[in-house]
């Protein structure tokens, strides 16, 4: 119980100051310190540390509490569950694809049609998450694994929230329609017919990158969390950086119509 109590204290100083380096009146204080730029190194930074922190925790104290998913014994449940996480991991590669292009891009935010995988999910990268947390929440074989989970699907509500109230207070109207246009919740704005697929503009590529990563971690499942989740902190940290250096560099071009993935 002490572990599981632990990650829960890790995850909330991760998506704490995820979050609250973000609030308009602390983004503006660091942003008028140390400049957009400089905002941007100290919270990629602190997020790196944090993260971190709670994936090295979870790494070592993964087996601590075990329990058994009565879903794992329900062969079409169980089925069904690890579907659902490969489409979430799916949208999550492909959200980190296609982020320079997303209204919510560093450096270059604004409010456009939605376009490829938008026309899904508005929040692809958050979305994505929680689909895969809550799927491997379901079957956690431990109470540390199970609290990891839930904290990645709490943070992705959260974070998805913030994030459009943020750029509604910045963007005003637009963003605002924006999100009338589109979901949270992947297929629920085509459903209800206040969005509109369009085939041509869908990532394709990012969406088999998406699969083939689902597929080739499924082959080293048990191994992802070794020598204490480095492999875990590294290719996030590194994804991250990869994907806000690209979004630099493309608020340097000319704006014009981007192609999805």
């Amino acid at each position: 119980m002490e572990e599981a109590l632990v990650t829960a204290l890790l995850w909330l100083g991760f998506g704490g100051t995820h979050i609250g380096l973000t609030l308009a009146p602390i983004r503006k204080r660091l942003v008028g310190a140390l400049g957009e730029g400089g905002h941007i190194f100290v919270y990629t930074l602190v997020a790196i540390a944090t993260f971190g922190a709670l994936v090295h925790y979870v790494a070592l104290h993964r087996h601590a509490g075990p329990q058994t998913s009565l879903l794992v014994t329900i062969p079409p449940v169980h089925g069904a569950l690890l579907a659902i996480s490969v489409f979430g991991f799916s949208l999550f590669v492909t959200s980190v694809l296609v982020y320079p292009r997303a209204p919510m891009a560093v450096f270059r935010h604004r409010a456009i049609p939605a376009r490829g995988v938008q026309q899904v999910t508005r929040h692809p990268f958050f979305s994505g998450i929680a689909l895969w947390a809550a799927a491997h929440a379901l079957l956690a074989p431990s109470r540390v694994a199970f609290v990891f989970f839930a904290g990645a699907i709490v943070l992705a509500l959260v974070g998805a929230l913030h994030q459009d109230r943020r750029l509604i207070a910045e963007l005003g109207e637009p963003y605002r329609s924006y999100v009338a246009s589109t979901s949270f919740w992947p297929f629920i704005a085509i459903i209800t017919k206040r969005q509109k697929v369009r085939w041509r503009e869908q990532p394709w590529i990012g969406y088999a990158l998406g699969l083939g990563a689902s597929l080739a971690l499924y082959q080293v499942h048990d191994h992802i969390f070794d020598r204490g989740g480095a492999y875990v902190i590294g290719v996030v940290s590194l994804g991250s950086i990869a994907a806000i250096l690209n979004s630099k560099a493309r608020s340097a071009r000319p704006r014009k119509a981007d192609a999805d993935v």
